[in-house]
């Protein structure tokens, strides 16, 4: 082609220094190939960079080979609109200067540079001389403080920054959430005003000491949102310090735990409550009816255990359907709970069994009346999606220390009973000692 070759002709000549036209806005130029400075030159119609210093060269990893089959599009990270656009401002509207522009080096590395333009002419044909200022180190750090900025603003972890004594300089909008306190209230305090009340004063001295002498300190602390809300927090403060190693100001990540502890509350509560009726399943009734037990010997009182089998459930979960099972069951332990104190407890074992702890009582005259009270309360009717049910129950008691000194031999003298009432006709109770 008749422009390439007049490009390859133009790199061959002696270079020269840059001379201005009279009387013309263009200069006549070729460039020193030596000069420290990073310019390069593209023919005005085709694009193609056509000269360039050594400086630009080695900058941007290409060959001197390379002049000559690359354009302007290749170097320049920005669209061809938006390249075009800025060379028409240069040609007519006096551009001199861009401030910042991204490269794209042979390799794919990204530099950043500052531009100035020079019109040139040689020969009739016009070019454009552009030399760069390298402004990627500065470039750089501007991009990691814009990215350290937006993980501040963004992070969902509270972040608050103190200085050496202390005083809140600032934190992120997460920490204002967590905490309650916006940006204004909180600024100029110390993290004294999250205090609960929950720590020794050895507890904060112990962070203080392992910043001052480790630099960093991280575990759980329970504060106090504004509104007084206890909340426990897992927190890491690190010392931030200068090139010279002193201590400049502090910076606290705090990860608020209260949806966790909520979840792993919900999972410890699944895992020892009846997921049907919400009572304490079998798991817990004998985790408590051992520390009852344990009680119970220590102090030297009566301890009894109720067994408790619904007469006629099968009935009802056969006929009517196990969504009216349910409902019974459910039914069924919020009148057991109605019928004991607030300190007894009350398990489902499974099915329709039934078990109570009452963990103090002084003779056995009290529980037989709450045996009497169950007994009627399970009398009487149900209404269950429209059907109106009856059932009854089946009741055994057993005693500490009469009718045994070990949570096996109370769970089992209790169950014997319920099958002996169950066996005399059902709807009724019976004591160990009568079996």
């Amino acid at each position: 082609m008749k422009t390439l070759n007049f490009q390859k002709a133009f790199l061959c000549r002696t270079s020269r220094n840059i001379q201005h036209l009279p009387g013309k806005k263009y200069y006549c130029c070729s460039l020193e190939k030596d000069s420290l400075e990073i310019t390069y030159m593209i023919h005005m119609d085709t694009k193609i960079v056509v000269d360039a210093t050594h400086a630009f060269l080695k900058l941007l990893k290409y060959d001197v080979e390379d002049l000559g089959n690359f354009s302007i599009y290749d170097i320049i990270g920005a669209e061809v609109e938006e390249v075009n656009s800025n060379i028409n401002k240069i040609l007519n509207h006096g551009l001199l200067e861009i401030d910042l522009r991204q490269y794209w080096c042979k390799d794919g590395q990204i530099l950043y540079f500052g531009s100035s333009f020079k019109v040139a002419q040689r020969d009739s044909e016009k070019y454009l001389m552009i030399t760069l200022k390298d402004v990627t180190e500065l470039q750089q750090m501007r991009n990691r403080l814009q990215l350290a900025s937006q993980v501040f603003e963004h992070a969902s972890d509270g972040i608050l920054v103190t200085d050496i004594k202390g005083i809140i300089q600032y934190v992120n909008p997460a920490f204002a959430k967590h905490s309650g306190y916006s940006m204004d209230e909180i600024v100029g305090k110390t993290p004294g005003i999250l205090k609960s009340g929950r720590h020794q004063t050895e507890f904060y001295q112990d962070i203080w000491n392992s910043l001052l002498t480790d630099g960093q300190w991280r575990g759980e602390i329970i504060n106090k949102r504004k509104n007084g809300e206890h909340y426990s927090e897992w927190v890491v403060i690190d010392a931030v310090k200068n090139e010279l190693g002193k201590t400049t100001m502090y910076c606290g990540i705090f990860r608020d735990l209260s949806e966790r502890m909520k979840y792993e509350e919900k999972i410890r509560f699944h895992a020892y409550h009846d997921g049907l009726t919400g009572l304490p399943n079998r798991i817990l009734f004998y985790e408590k009816i051992n520390q009852c037990l344990a009680l119970a010997k220590r102090y030297h009182h009566m301890m009894a255990v109720m067994y408790v089998d619904l007469d006629g459930f099968k009935h009802v979960n056969d006929n009517l359907g196990h969504d009216k099972g349910d409902l019974l069951l459910k039914a069924v332990a919020e009148r057991l709970k109605e019928c004991v104190r607030e300190s007894d407890i009350v398990a489902r074992m499974g099915g329709d069994e039934f078990t109570l702890i009452l963990p103090e009582v002084t003779k056995s005259a009290d529980v037989e009346i709450v045996a009497a009270k169950i007994k009627k309360q399970l009398n009487q009717t149900f209404e269950l999606l429209g059907y109106t049910v009856t059932i009854s129950s089946s009741i055994g008691i057993s005693f500490y220390p009469t009718d045994g000194e070990d949570v096996d031999s109370l769970v089992k003298k209790a169950d014997n009973a319920m099958y002996q009432a169950k066996a005399s006709g059902k709807n009724a109770y019976r004591f160990s000692e009568q079996t």
